[in-house]
Parts: structure tokens; sequence; C-alpha cells
């Protein structure tokens, strides 16, 4: 009998790698990035934002330096003073959280191939995180990264994408950033807010970011897919950080291609409500 359990845990062991491997396997897009924590300046360049990164059983294509050949996978599960290779400083645990990660070990896959030893860190289902040159750098596989172009979700992508590797904050500059994604009315909409006169004693309707809904921004996005009925494109974003998560609906209209025109939050209001409050 032990000489069969014995058996049994060594048949088991590359069956559990295997699973490991294999929920990598698959087509990636990177998202975004922040700076580590563990430096003060280090540039988050928008070259790798929107690249693929595809994980094969020997190889990940990928840009340089991440692609590479002769890739061996190990499963991995670790403490927060274990991830990015003890990268993080003290207390490791509330840095984790900041970048995401729930309470308690994280599961992952550690890479060794040609370019050298990877280490990705999953944060969710669909999320995955890694490090390069001082920069935490984020890897999705949620419908919006692999949706057709020009569909409502790759708009709804593109324009997270952007809205997560900028300033955040609502401003007449940071909204005029934003326009291309966006329908006119609900540009119209922005242009009148802004045009308000709000009194400086009072917190004015609008008070955070209106793309998350939140005054401290999410870690990280899902764009899920979407339905199409009587010409509005209602499309699921999933947003979440260490300690929560919510959904906004994005809506789209169509006019020369799909924009956003509308977000309904998870309380009930609605973006175009917010920008017409105390009018």
């Amino acid at each position: 009998m032990k000489r069969l359990a014995a058996a049994l845990a060594l048949a088991a062991a590359p069956m559990m790698a295997q699973a490991e491997d294999a929920s990598i396997r698959g087509a990636w897009r990177i998202t975004h990035g922040v700076v580590a924590p563990w430096t003060v300046d280090a540039p988050v360049g928008e070259a790798l934002i929107g690249a693929r990164v595809s994980f094969s059983r020997t190889s990940v294509k990928a840009p340089a330096p991440i692609g590479c050949r002769n890739a061996a996978f190990d499963p991995t599960d670790m403490p927060p003073e274990g991830l990015f290779q003890g990268g993080l400083p003290e207390p490791a645990q509330q840095h984790a959280r900041s970048l995401g990660f729930a309470e308690g070990s994280v599961k992952g896959v550690s890479l060794s191939c040609d370019s050298g030893l990877w280490e990705f860190h999953r944060a969710d289902a669909d999320t995955t995180l890694f490090a390069l040159d001082n920069v935490i750098w984020t890897l999705s596989r949620a419908y919006g990264t692999g949706a057709r172009r020009g569909s409502p979700e790759s708009v709804v992508e593109a324009l997270l994408e952007f809205h997560f590797n900028h300033d955040a904050g609502f401003t007449e500059e940071t909204a005029a950033a934003r326009k291309k994604w966006l329908s006119k009315t609900l540009n119209a909409r922005i242009d009148a807010y802004f045009a308000r006169d709000f009194p400086v004693d009072e917190v004015p309707p609008i008070d955070g970011d209106p793309f998350t809904d939140t005054q401290e921004y999410p870690t990280r996005f899902a764009v899920r897919k979407g339905e199409t009925k009587a010409g509005v494109s209602s499309v699921p974003v999933d947003f979440a950080d260490g300690y929560s998560k919510k959904r906004i609906i994005y809506r789209l209209t169509y006019g020369g291609g799909w924009r956003v025109d509308d977000l309904a939050y998870d309380h009930d209001g609605t973006f175009k409500e917010l920008l017409t409050a105390g009018d």
C-alpha cells in the first residue's frame, strides 16, 4: 500500500505541474504597468501596452526580452515575501495588496527559458503580473483583449488601457484626451459640465474617477463580452483591487464607429446623471 501511495504521488506531481502550466498557456495582452514598489524612479513607457504574449508548451512569443525558446514552466504558490523574486519591501503583505493581490499566498508560474528566469503571479483567473525593468506589468486574457477590432469590446479595451496608463483624474484636460472613444453626445455633456461655475468651497458633483467610479483607483480591469440591442451595446467591465471588485456597464452607440455614450454604475446611477447633477 505504501508503494502504491508513493507511486500515485509521483504520478500526480507532473500532472499538477502540467495543470499549472496549462493555466498560463494561450494568448494574453499587456494592458498596463506601474512603478514597482521597490523603487521610486522607473519610467513606465508605452511600448509594451497592447503587446501580445503567447505561451506555448516550450516557448513564449512576445516582444523582447520576454519572448524566448526552450521554456520550462513550474507551478508556484508563494507568500507575499516571495513575490517578484523576493523584491517586495516590508511589509510585503501590504505592498502585495496594493498591487491587487488578495490576502494570503499567491499562485503562479515560474518560467525558465533562453532569456532568463521569469515569475508570473496570478491576481485572478484572467490576470497575471510580472516584473520587468522595475515596472510591474499586467497581463490579461479577459474577453476584451482578444475582441475583434472595431467591436464595442475592443473600443472599451482601448479606452481603459489608455486610462490606466495616464492620469485618471477627471479634469478638462484628461477628458479631452479620451474624446475619441466617446460619443458626440457624451463629449458635449462633459464640455457642458466643465463650463459650469462650481463654488470653490463646495465639492463638485464628480469627485473622483467616473470611468472606474472610485476615488481610489482599482489595480485591474476585465472587459467582458457585451450584448447589443436596439442600437446600444452594453459591455460589462469588472474592476478589482486587493480588497474588492465592482462591475460597471459601458453603454456604446454607433456613429462612424462604436463610441462610449454612458456608464451605468452598480449603485444605479449613470455617468450622464453625474454630469448634470445640481444643474
